[in-house]
């Protein structure tokens, strides 16, 4: 991990550089974004956009396909480029995750190197009852020298020459680079509408901080502080802060205490009543009546340890595997359909977004737009759809059940436009009463969620009801929240080991058989 980071530094390294030798050899213009985003766990992105006018393309043609970026790829950034502008130039464009705060710095740190453009990077968080607070803190040099980016990687791309040709020589045909080359820091603090505060503070001649005036503030929007600068200015310490607040726990807090009075006076008129009563009761009658509300009070709970005999009535059912297959269509379906249309795309790429689109956190046009088929990604999808296959006898065997007035409800791990899509292709609306997947709840099995949704909406216990799976763990999630299961099994090879009910297909369940393992 630590050799794929310092290759990913070196190759960025030179994206940067490159991109900062443009101007230095034409008027022209290269600016470099980078966007900083934090999240209210802590973890986050970072999104870098270099882009590079025509005329920067035409001097150094290495930014139109000279850049080697495999190594960036393979320490963890999703990276797009070099991309054709309609003015004729060039846009490059990195994204990688940071999982904690602690992690941020090392991202940062593999833009340009260490302590080259980023100083002190601070990002923490602090919680308290009902408040959670943000602070992020960066010393910031727009202005590096350019020796700091020479390495061998570089001097290979221009055969020997770490900047293609002596700086000093450069320098003197370009003049001063503060018009062409740009450099933009965004930082959001958590996408909400609570207090957000960015400051900045410029370093004097001395090295000590002062009050940042003029064109060192930040451009506030939102949760969002943006500093820009140009190649000349001085450092920059940015800084920002926020706080969210949680509303509802001062609320729940007063409701618990008014609660536990009067818990407490209830309580205490039980305990005078019963005491009055036991003052006024005869002697001998009140022992009779007390030895009369034991036995009644053990036969009340004899009945209640004794399991009620269970009562089918509702039949819940997996989509994939069960109605539809593949059982696992990520990897079954999806990836193959989107490599077969792009075959560059990066499958770990593929596996991300698709985790955020079926728990309901990006839309299906973002899903598309962040692989980069945006202009046809409602093609791929109806083609992904579309090879979906039907289990052989499903609706021979809704058509039974519907006969004898039970209920079927679906679920299963899918965006709920795709659902609702697939329902409709499949014919579904009128045979299939509740269609829940992990989209409309934001959880995915084998999580508890899309049950108890489920048992809500169709107002049943989960003990009455039967739930078919072809997924082991949905089924040990299902059994373990009391609901019967049954490991249904289309052919012969899904059979897998299982405590279940095996159920060898819809002929099995029409014929009345079933097999146990």
């Amino acid at each position: 991990m630590a050799a794929q980071r310092r290759r990913a530094v070196a190759v960025l390294r030179s994206a940067v550089l490159v991109l900062g030798l443009a101007l230095l050899v034409a008027a022209c213009r290269v600016d470099t974004s980078v966007h900083v985003e934090v999240e209210d766990v802590g973890s986050g992105t970072v999104t870098v956009v270099f882009n590079a006018d025509a005329v920067a393309v035409s001097r150094v043609p290495e930014l139109a396909g000279g850049l080697r970026l495999d190594d960036a790829r393979d320490a963890g950034w999703a990276v797009e480029g070099p991309l054709f502008r309609a003015d004729g130039g060039v846009q490059i464009r990195a994204v990688k995750r940071f999982e904690s705060a602690a992690q941020l710095p090392q991202v940062l740190e593999e833009l340009a190197g260490k302590d080259v453009i980023f100083t002190g990077v601070v990002l923490e968080q602090t919680r308290s009852f009902a408040e959670t607070s943000y602070r992020f803190q960066a010393d910031i040099n727009p202005t590096p020298p350019l020796d700091d980016f020479s390495d061998d990687a570089l001097a290979a791309i221009f055969e020997g020459q770490p900047f293609g040709r002596p700086l000093q020589d450069l320098i003197a045909e370009a003049g001063t680079p503060a018009d062409s080359l740009g450099f933009e820091f965004l930082l959001t603090l958590i996408d909400s509408d609570e207090a957000f505060d960015a400051s900045s503070s410029a370093f004097g001649a001395e090295g000590e901080l002062e009050d940042a005036m003029g064109e060192l503030s930040p451009a506030v929007d939102g949760s969002t502080a943006t500093w820009r600068f140009s190649y000349g200015d001085q450092p920059v310490r940015v800084g920002a802060s926020t706080m969210i607040s949680d509303t509802l726990a001062p609320l729940w807090l007063n409701i618990a205490r008014v609660a536990g009075i009067v818990f407490g006076a209830v309580l205490l008129g039980v305990i005078v009543a019963r005491l009055v009563a036991l003052l006024r009761a005869p002697r001998g009658r009140g022992r009779r009546a007390t030895r009369r509300r034991q036995q009644r009070v053990a036969a009340r709970e004899a009945e209640a340890s004794r399991p009620r005999k269970r009562l089918l009535r509702l039949l819940v059912v997996d989509v994939h595997g069960v109605i539809v297959r593949p059982t696992d269509p990520r990897e079954g379906l999806l990836l193959p359909v989107i490599l077969g249309e792009n075959p560059d795309i990066d499958p770990e790429l593929i596996r991300d977004r698709h985790r955020m689109l079926v728990l309901g956190r990006l839309t299906a046009e973002e899903f598309w737009s962040d692989l980069g088929l945006g202009p046809i990604g409602r093609d791929v999808e109806t083609r992904y759809l579309s090879s979906f296959k039907l289990v052989p006898g499903l609706h021979q065997f809704l058509d039974r059940v519907a006969s004898r007035s039970l209920p079927v409800a679906a679920v299963g791990n899918q965006p709920r436009e795709w659902g609702l899509r697939l329902r409709r292709m499949a014919e579904l609306e009128d045979s299939v009463s509740s269609w829940l997947v992990s989209g409309d709840v934001g959880a995915v099995l084998p999580e508890r969620s899309l049950f108890e949704a489920t048992r809500r909406v169709m107002s049943v216990d989960l003990y009455d009801c039967l739930y078919l799976s072809s997924v082991p763990e949905y089924l040990d999630a299902a059994s373990d929240m009391g609901m019967a299961t049954g490991y249904f099994a289309a052919s012969p090879e899904d059979v897998q080991e299982t405590e279940h009910t095996l159920i060898r297909g819809y002929d099995d369940i029409l014929r009345g058989r079933s097999t146990g393992t």
